[in-house]
């Protein structure tokens, strides 16, 4: 073998005894890479020397999307591999990769595809020994685990569940169910993070600082920058702390996704304007299924109007603005972005919260400040401390952003020509 997992990593070989196995940390902490290698040596063990007798694992290996695993995921699996040397006993299709000696076998799935959540249907796949849930912080629901973990049940030899993911906020219901009410805090390079002292669960965090010596220096430049200028960013994003969500939080159930998915419909981009020192926030927005996808593209302060063209005419996306600042919008509009005005009338911020609230809503992993703004965005209170059917206006730029493009591109909220012509006239 040619690969030597580090030592952090060790329990995953030498525990026996526990079901769940969560595995968490921060970027560049080499979570995917030593799990994969774990589960491809993994699939060299089998129970029970007798053919007619013998139990092999039957690894069901899920993302909670996974477009064409054979282009993607599998051959990511097929390298680790090819670096641990033994390439020579396994075989690849477009969904599975096979053992040729113990004919174990890792069925790439996602739970969500174009036709629907398949749920059911993995549920139903006999005879699985280990169900790996990778990129958890992706899984809103956690009906879809709790369905397939159910299922779960091999006789004569070691089931496993093991979790993959970046700590996302504290009402995950990872941390929910695993973590909330049964953990201790471990300081690490001064921050204290929440690890798991549930008693069926193996809980394996690691961060940058067990990988140094496969990170570029690149990598280490920025992480010491982000570390220095934005210690709450670096506290979460890279040692891996769960973040706290405010008490009357708005928005409390949202899951965080990699990418922005290509295959997205009725794509725009939401634009909030900020005066002075406020930011102006754009986050572009997309549409898949009963989901609505948030991709933060631009927070910045004290932007001129040349400014936000230069960000937004790239790429070439419908904009739906607040409708506050007529001239602003004029002057983007000359400037060769297709800019709508977001009617905004009474009841227009609860309709979008609650328009957005009754989709499933995920945000990718590089929008931090709109991840802080949801974490932090809560009701407001009552003379008496009772919440109120009314927002707090703060954290709320990239929100609001979001927001417009609710109104206008779902809620047919924009701005009829007639009631611009003074600010598209020519």
């Amino acid at each position: 073998m040619k690969i030597k997992p580090q030592k952090i990593y060790a329990p995953l070989y030498h525990n026996k005894d526990r079901f769940i196995i969560l595995v968490t940390g921060g970027r560049g902490s080499g979570k995917s890479f030593n799990v994969s290698t774990f589960i491809e040596r993994l699939l060299f063990e089998v129970r029970h020397p007798s053919p007619e007798k013998r139990i092999v694992h039957q690894i069901l290996y899920t993302r909670y999307t996974m477009v064409s695993a054979h282009m993607s995921v599998i051959p990511e699996f097929m390298e680790k591999v090819d670096l641990d040397g033994h390439s020579k006993y396994f075989r690849s299709t477009k969904t599975d990769v096979k053992n040729l000696r113990s004919c174990g076998c890792v069925m790439f799935r996602g739970i969500k595809t174009s036709s629907g959540v398949q749920t059911a249907k993995l549920k139903s796949i006999h005879g699985i020994t280990t169900f790996v849930v990778d990129e958890a912080e992706e899984w809103v629901s956690e009906k879809e685990f709790e369905t397939i973990m159910l299922s779960i049940r091999q006789k004569g030899i070691q089931n496993r569940i093991i979790i993959v993911m970046n700590p996302t906020d504290s009402n995950h219901w990872v941390y929910k169910r695993f973590i909330e009410n049964t953990h201790k805090l471990v300081e690490i390079d001064g921050v204290q993070v929440q690890i798991s002292t549930h008693p069926n669960v193996l809980h394996i965090h690691t961060t940058y600082f067990d990988n140094i010596e496969n990170l570029s220096p690149e990598f280490l430049n920025e992480v010491k920058e982000m570390k220095e200028n934005n210690p709450e960013k670096y506290a979460h994003t890279v040692i891996g702390r769960w973040a706290d969500v405010a008490e009357g939080a708005v928005f409390k159930k949202w899951g965080v996704v990699d990418e922005f998915p290509m295959w997205c419909k009725k794509v725009g981009i939401g634009l909030d304007f900020g005066y002075s020192v406020d930011v102006t926030a754009a986050v572009r927005c997309g549409i898949v299924d009963n989901a609505i996808y948030l991709d933060e593209i631009d927070y910045r302060t004290n932007l001129l109007s040349s400014d936000i063209i230069k960000s937004l005419r790239p790429w070439n996306l419908p904009v739906y603005a607040d409708s506050a600042d007529p001239r602003l919008i004029q002057e983007i509009h000359n400037g060769g972005v297709r800019i709508y005005a977001t009617e905004k009338g009474a009841g227009s911020i609860v309709a979008s919260i609650d328009k957005m609230k009754d989709m499933e809503i995920f945000v990718t992993k590089r929008s931090y400040n709109l991840q802080k703004e949801l974490r932090n965005y809560v009701w407001d209170k009552d003379k008496d401390g009772n919440y109120i059917n009314t927002p707090v206006d703060a954290n709320n730029h990239a929100v609001d952003a979001s927001r417009y493009y609710v109104l206008s591109a779902l809620l047919g909220k924009i701005m009829k020509p007639k009631n611009l012509s003074e600010v598209f006239g020519h």
